[in-house]
């Protein structure tokens, strides 16, 4: 093997035509890569050529040419350089010529076969179409994306990364792309080779530029010498003569400026990383903590009654603004929320922590649903600067009867699914959504949940729903994919599947929450129960009615007579009509409370006031026989109330009028 000086001359060509020549030279000062090409001159192995013009000191970028340094890399060394990277099977670098080859590749069936093109094209791997645009336009390239389609060393659906930059002016692009978990795994490792590796092939850059340099008087041989080294690999050659001003510093200044910027790179990466796991560390710690704001399944129990319940959150992100929740009170009644915040993320997260401490606030006040959602709104209508809003559907249930009332701010209709498998959504009155504005009223629904009835309530993120063609789920389908044989978590867990199921893969666009109460009583115990009623300060307008509206929701579904449903109104109008009109002085509003408890044939109701003292039993009689011009007025409500009950008793207890009037169940005989 020997060395061989020919002048350009002896070549046989015109080399200032030649478009290698044409390209680099309009390049101004910057060196230039050539395609890789194979031909007999190469022995049939890929070679790359490094062309740098030489211009005449003082001359600036656009001076005239007096010369080029062209050095032939063979590109399997390009190839030994980047093998050098850590050799997991999750790490693929890539380095990509002007014409988008892959000229150093992990994978023998793409390297110098493929383009990024044809990857995208053959291949199916629509994934890389931002790879390709960013690298076309001369982008920095930072891209997170999920493979699809074959790939080197990487699986269907899996999560990758990919960094890259252009080379300089050269038309060169240089990626890595990185499998997720192992960047979480061994984030600080691939830190350490990436840099050990850059600073590396400084060194390489510099040394081969300082051997171009030499000394003035011999530029031509160190050049030629250096080009020796080069063509046989030695890439370790130093570089000198940085701080000379010549053509000779030109080109050695253009490896030292080479090898600041891959290390200012490589710092970029590695803090990006860092600030990348403290962030995610962050919103999963998060994520825990909104989970373990949410109550967990189970049971509450009272007596033979028993109320199973269950919840699910999805997030749409790391968290969201979904919320449900459950509290007892009073030992014999359960309330429930369940709300959606506008927005999605951690600002959503805030705002739902808000809200679900304020409406558990609200609801422990007492009182019905619509007063605790129009309490909750005051306070979150509060330097709500924001602007965000939730709607908010809240509920209560009672433990022994279940009686049920429901208010809504502007939230999703509930599904009532009974126990023989009938569905329908529950005509819920609504208002506005709580921390916009604050309604007069929040009207309440009221009915009854029957042994073996489910009350199933959602988010939108459950009928908004989309699959790959933008179709959402919508209610038609939530109605079919209730089962009235599951119990909730199993209800809660259907449901959330069908979701992902019609979703196939689709983008999850909203937060989904579920929340199921089911309503359950041992078959074998006789039934016996109680049902309360109330009126407080400040009265509704239609007290009285409202009242009976009360007492017909708790006693509905239990199969009393319709002639014991009519005495019972008689019964609450006329004492609830004395005690509003006549009961308390100086125009104050009184409260008045209702238990009507049913054992066996017995239905008992009790009426208890805060009025002045005032026993309507020791009233005289009226006197029936007399004209009625005659008769004084009053008395007839109480004879009436005698006639119907089987016991009436007055009592004074704790600053209270208590008035027990007992009536007569009269149940059909059962025939032989």
């Amino acid at each position: 093997m020997g060395f061989v000086e020919q002048s350009v001359e002896d070549l046989g060509y015109d080399y200032r035509v030649m478009p290698w020549y044409v390209r680099t030279t309009a390049t101004g000062v910057a060196p230039r890569w050539s395609e890789p090409y194979v031909n007999e001159a190469t022995a049939n192995q890929y070679f790359t050529t490094y062309n740098l013009p030489l211009r005449r000191t003082g001359d600036g970028p656009d001076g005239a040419v007096i010369g080029m340094v062209s050095v032939d890399v063979p590109v399997q060394r390009l190839r030994s350089l980047l093998g050098e990277l850590p050799g997991h099977p999750e790490i693929v670098p890539v380095l990509i010529s002007p014409e988008y080859r892959l000229v150093v590749h992990s994978d023998p069936r793409f390297m110098m076969k493929e383009t990024v093109e044809s990857l995208i094209e053959k291949h199916g791997r629509s994934d890389l179409v931002p790879l390709a645009d960013k690298i076309k336009r001369r982008e920095k390239i930072e891209l997170r994306h999920v493979v699809v389609g074959d790939g080197p060393g990487v699986g269907d659906g899996m999560v990758r990364y990919t960094f890259g930059e252009p080379i300089g002016t050269t038309g060169w692009t240089f990626t890595l792309s990185v499998d997720e978990r192992y960047i979480l795994a061994q984030l600080n490792r691939i830190t350490l080779w990436g840099l050990l590796g850059g600073l590396l092939g400084v060194a390489l850059c510099v040394g081969a530029v300082r051997r171009y340099s030499g000394l003035i008087a011999k530029p031509i041989e160190d050049l030629t010498e250096s080009a020796r080294h080069f063509a046989a690999g030695e890439f370790d050659y130093p570089i000198s003569h940085t701080e000379r001003e010549d053509e000779v510093g030109v080109m050695a200044r253009t490896f030292d400026s080479a090898r600041g910027s891959i290390k200012r790179q490589m710092s970029e990466i590695a803090d990006m990383g860092a600030a990348r796991a403290r962030l995610e560390g962050e919103l999963n710690i998060a994520a825990d903590i909104q989970q373990a704001m949410l109550p967990t399944g189970a049971q509450f129990d009272a007596g033979e009654v028993h109320l199973e319940f269950h919840g699910l959150l999805e997030p749409a992100k790391a968290v969201g603004g979904d919320f449900y929740n459950l509290f007892e009170r009073d030992g014999d009644s359960l309330w429930f929320v369940i709300g959606d915040v506008s927005d999605k993320g951690v600002p959503a997260a805030l705002f739902m922590a808000r809200t679900m401490t304020v409406l558990e606030v609200a609801a422990q006040l007492g009182g019905s649903p619509g007063k605790a959602l129009q309490e909750a709104a005051k306070h979150l209508v509060e330097g709500n600067d924001t602007c965000m809003f939730a709607t908010v559907l809240c509920g209560v249930i009672e433990l022994r009867t279940g009686a049920l009332a429901l208010a809504s701010a502007g939230h999703e209709p509930p599904v009532l699914l009974r126990a023989d498998g009938r569905r329908e959504f529950v005509p819920v009155p609504t208002e506005g959504p709580l921390g916009v504005d604050v309604a007069e009223g929040y009207p309440a629904w009221r009915g009854r949940l029957m042994p073996g009835d489910t009350l199933f309530t959602y988010t939108d993120g459950i009928t908004e729903a989309f699959d790959r063609d933008n179709n959402p789920f919508g209610s038609d389908r939530l109605l079919a994919a209730l089962d009235p044989d599951l119990d909730t978590r199993a209800q809660c867990q259907s449901m959330v599947r069908h979701v992902h199921a019609f979703a196939d893969g689709a983008p999850q666009s909203d937060d989904i929450t579920v929340l199921a109460i089911r309503y359950k009583r041992d078959a074998r115990t006789r039934e016996r129960f109680a049902v309360k009623a109330q009126l407080q300060p400040p009265l509704p307008e239609h007290a009285v009615r409202d009242l009976i509206a009360q007492v017909d929701a708790g006693l509905a579904g239990h199969g009393l007579p319709a002639t014991v449903m009519h005495d019972v109104h008689l019964v609450v109008e006329e004492v609830a009509c004395n005690v509003l009109s006549h009961g308390c002085a100086d125009g104050h509003e009184p409260a008045l409370e209702l238990l009507a408890s049913v054992e066996g044939n017995r239905l008992a109701l009790e009426f208890r006031d805060n009025c002045h003292a005032y026993d309507p039993l020791s009233q005289p009689p009226p006197d029936l026989d007399a004209d009625i011009d005659d008769r004084p007025i009053g008395g007839l409500g109480v004879h009436l109330i005698k006639e119907l009950a089987e016991q009436v008793a007055y009592t004074r207890d704790d600053h209270h009028n208590v008035l027990r009037i007992v009536l007569h169940i009269p149940y059909p005989e059962s025939s032989a």
